[in-house]
């Protein structure tokens, strides 16, 4: 009878011991430091933007070990901060904004301390702007049109720009150079392409739906790039006018052009097989009113047979591409 008492007084000594631990172990609070990431919302069915859109944080916590325990296993997935006010810069303290997180609140921990202790926000309300499409296939030639889809995206623009903006926007979808490489002339092709943005939207925080579009196209020829030192100035004009008209040239080249034209074209501009030349256009009317300036109609490569074949040209300085003019009529002696 005693060794059956003994054994039930052991028992019970052991189930209250653990009761009185796990009590301790629930109810004994400590101080836990937790990194984790703070990603920024907006509030459901807002059009707004918040950069930056996370943030890593080191959080203190205090609180029982069961609670510390449960708040570490929420760390580690990164904390969702809901955000809500007006565009602008906006500061949240970031242990008070914790602490009213529902999680956090209900672990039965509390932060005491962050680093960093608050954080500035810039939130931005979008504006939808419809955008067409531009296909940029580079060092191509192709056969007929290119077909975009879709032919137009949707821009999500920060209302606060939109107004300096121009009224029509246009995208780039681009397809890369090793991409074309790899594909053959004469063949249909259909490939997945990049939406670029133009220069003035990059970095605004513009958000692009979709990001990617489809370009359909068969092309006629590889292009290749060269760079002259200098291309000589033509004029062109009406075969009667030079009976009344003297044209000179104070400047009679265009610095540094980057030409662009099929493979073979440029391996006889650069061997020098080929001449460029920058066309200037005059009309009978230019030349009656004697213009000052005129700007580079066309750049042609002219053939052996005598015939001109038009090239992509581009230079750093448009500014050079207006030609100074010196027109002069010419005086008719009698007989």
């Amino acid at each position: 009878m005693k060794r059956k008492d003994d054994t039930v007084a052991i028992l019970f000594v052991t189930v209250l011991s653990a009761l009185i631990w796990i009590w301790a172990a629930t109810r004994t609070e400590d101080e836990r430091t937790i990194s984790t990431t703070l990603h920024f919302k907006a509030p459901e069915g807002s059009t707004s933007t918040i950069a930056p859109d996370s943030k890593p944080v080191r959080l203190t916590f205090k609180g029982p070990r069961a609670s510390l325990d449960t708040v570490e296993e929420i760390c580690a997935q990164g904390v969702v901060v809901a955000v809500a006010a007006d565009d602008g810069d906006f500061t949240i303290n970031v242990t008070s904004r914790m602490n009213a997180n529902d999680l956090i609140r209900i672990s039965g921990a509390v932060v005491i301390t962050a680093d960093p202790s608050s954080l500035t926000l810039n939130i931005q309300t979008l504006v939808s702007v419809d955008a067409a499409v531009e296909p940029v296939l580079p060092s191509v030639t192709v056969s007929g049109d290119v077909t975009v889809d879709p032919s137009t995206v949707t821009l999500q623009i920060p209302k606060s720009i939109r107004s300096e903006l121009p009224e029509v926007i246009s995208v780039s979808a681009v397809l890369s150079e090793q991409v074309l490489e790899q594909l053959q002339p004469g063949v249909s092709h259909t490939r997945s392409a990049s939406i670029r943005l133009p220069e003035l939207l990059v970095d605004k925080g513009v958000i692009v739906k979709p990001n990617r579009v489809s370009l359909s196209f068969k092309i006629q020829s590889k292009t290749d790039k060269t760079v002259l030192p200098q291309v000589r100035v033509l004029i062109a004009g009406p075969a009667e006018d030079y009976a009344a008209f003297k044209v000179t040239l104070p400047v009679k080249i265009i610095p540094n052009v980057s030409i662009e034209a099929d493979k073979s074209l440029i391996a006889s501009i650069t061997s020098g097989d080929i001449t460029v030349f920058a066309i200037v256009r005059l009309a009978s009317r230019d030349m009656e009113q004697r213009i000052e300036s005129k700007r580079v109609t066309t750049f042609l490569a002219m053939l052996k047979d005598g015939t001109g074949q038009q090239v992509i040209a581009t230079v750093e300085d448009p500014a050079v591409l207006d030609v100074a003019l010196n027109i002069e009529p010419i005086t008719q002696t009698s007989p």
